[in-house]
């Protein structure tokens, strides 16, 4: 039985497709005013999106972010208008009757939506994020466990960590390089295992000037 168990929930393991938004030129928007509401709102906030939330009731923990430059809070009941000048809709409300409502709406006009009560009804999640200096990263766990997802994301990111004075050194090249003829060559040269072997002993503008240079 346990091993059947185990083969079922691997079975039912969603395939995603990533896509990385520009914050501050994407438009959210949730329906609700609840905690799963909220949750979503601090989330998009801390990103830098502009978030609106339409609900007929906040609760308290709400009035914490209305001060805050890229919201706005709607009182009232939700209509399909809502939705138009918005990219990603949040479906976060306790009504399923609203929520299949929300969803038509959206599929009629194309719009990407995440269903807070059925993520599976959604168009997309949001994966469990992380940043260090010069990386930003998203995990999700196929069969669908949040709590893992935060654990793996713990551990790569302090791995991670690692490579971010590669990373910068690296990317100030090719954007250096960006109209040199032999640009490939360059960033196949510093992308390699040797590369940040010396650029771990702090030694990577010493090795880069004996190939290239660096002005």
């Amino acid at each position: 039985m346990y091993e059947n168990n185990t083969e079922d929930i691997l079975c039912s393991g969603i395939e995603y497709t990533f896509l990385s938004l520009i914050s501050d030129k994407v438009k959210v928007l949730i329906v609700g005013g609840g905690r799963a509401a909220l949750i979503k709102a601090k989330t998009f906030l801390k990103k830098g999106c502009n978030v609106s939330v339409v609900a007929k009731d906040f609760i308290e923990e709400f009035i914490e972010l209305k001060n805050k430059e890229n919201i706005t809070l709607i009182e009232g009941e939700y209509n399909s208008n809502h939705i138009d000048k918005n990219h990603l809709i949040i479906i976060a409300t306790n009504c399923a009757s609203l929520n299949d409502e929300i969803r038509k709406d959206c599929d009629k006009v194309y719009k990407l939506y995440i269903d807070c009560s059925s993520p599976k009804d959604g168009l997309c999640i949001t994966p469990c994020q992380r940043s260090s200096k010069n990386i930003s990263f998203g995990i999700h766990t196929k069969a669908g466990s949040p709590k893992t997802s935060v654990y793996v994301a713990n551990k790569v990111e302090k791995y991670l960590e690692d490579f971010d004075n590669f990373i910068e050194f690296t990317a100030c090249i090719r954007n250096r390089m960006k109209n040199s003829s032999n640009k490939k060559e360059i960033m196949d040269f510093i992308c390699s295992d040797d590369f940040y072997f010396f650029c771990e002993r702090g030694k990577e503008r010493e090795i880069f000037s004996m190939f290239y240079d660096l002005d």
